[in-house]
């Protein structure tokens, strides 16, 4: 006897599916379709025998003959109807479920939340929101300023969509899209700072600097380019904070290194002079990072090339 299993998931009976082929149910409905074993194998492109064998199992499945021979055509049974009733709709509705419906970001009613550096916040979002009031304008967006190793615990624990900034230690359960590569540049105030225009190497390190741990990294890819060479700076004050070092460096006489993310808002700062550091090699790695669980969401595809695409404008050549 054949087990039935009773569960109650809104009062469906669910039966012992283990002899259930879907195959079968397809050879069923192209059966009922052409009404001939011969041209619905072909409608497969199987041979006639696994037809029949196909048949044969289908007519042990339900417990009916199914479709008999009448002269030259197959007559279905009245159970053949009533199952060719309820099978069609259910393969149509099987063959969706590999399909992903078009995704259209003028749609979108929901509330997003993301993770920006502060540096990358302050040049992006503008960017992006410009973006989002034109595509969609039904999405709502919270930006959250954290350090690299709280945004991807963030991300760990679903908190967040994306993750946008440098990211010097990713794990497998994190997807990493480039988002930039920026250079750095020198930034003081000349009248406190007896720099020219295009110092050079040593005048650079010959001035005292002050640092900040960028996205958790406490030694810096300035100074560790430098020590590959040998080389050392003068760090006489360390912050934490990257946005407020170009307000210190500009009352302070003190020099600072800093990707041009952070660099940017202050191009036309009247007491700061930003300079280019002769230093081969030295550029900031910006990623946007989601976790793999959301691979597959379109929503997540999307916002990430928004992203990109607000730094893309603001650099291009990176």
């Amino acid at each position: 006897m054949r087990k039935i299993y009773s569960i109650d998931m809104d009062n469906i009976q669910h039966a012992d599916f283990r002899r259930l082929d879907l195959n079968l149910l397809v050879a069923f409905d192209a059966l009922m379709q052409e009404r001939s074993v011969s041209r619905a194998a072909e409608r497969l492109y199987i041979g006639q025998p696994a037809m029949s064998h196909a048949l044969a199992r289908l007519r042990e499945l339900f417990g009916d003959e199914l479709l008999f021979r009448n002269g030259a055509v197959m007559e279905p049974t009245s159970r053949a109807l009533e199952l060719a009733a309820r099978i069609r709709p259910l393969l149509m509705q099987a063959g969706t479920l590999t399909q992903q419906s078009a995704f259209d970001p003028s749609t979108l009613n929901s509330h997003v939340r993301i993770s920006m550096s502060d540096p990358l916040e302050a040049i992006l979002l503008p960017g992006l929101i410009a973006r989002l009031r034109e595509q969609a304008r039904g999405l709502t967006l919270s930006v959250q300023p954290s350090s690299a190793p709280m945004q991807l615990e963030l991300l760990d624990r679903g908190e967040i969509l994306l993750a946008a900034g440098h990211f010097p230690e990713l794990r497998d359960v994190h997807q990493a899209v480039p988002l930039l590569d920026v250079p750095y540049y020198g930034m003081f105030n000349p009248a406190l700072v007896p720099l020219g225009e295009a110092p050079t190497l040593e005048q650079i390190l010959s001035v005292p600097h002050i640092h900040t741990a960028y996205g958790g990294d406490s030694l810096g890819i300035f100074d560790r380019a430098l020590k590959r060479q040998g080389l050392q700076r003068r760090i006489v004050v360390r912050s934490a904070s990257l946005l407020s070092i170009p307000f210190v460096v500009s009352q302070s006489a003190l020099f600072a290194v800093l990707p041009a993310i952070a660099t940017r808002p202050f191009l036309h700062h009247r007491e700061l002079r930003i300079v280019p550091i002769p230093l081969d090699g030295l550029a900031l790695a910006l990623h946007v990072v989601s976790h793999r669980r959301n691979q597959a969401d379109p929503l997540v595809a999307y916002l990430a090339g928004l992203i990109i695409d607000s730094g893309r404008e603001l650099f291009p050549s990176s």
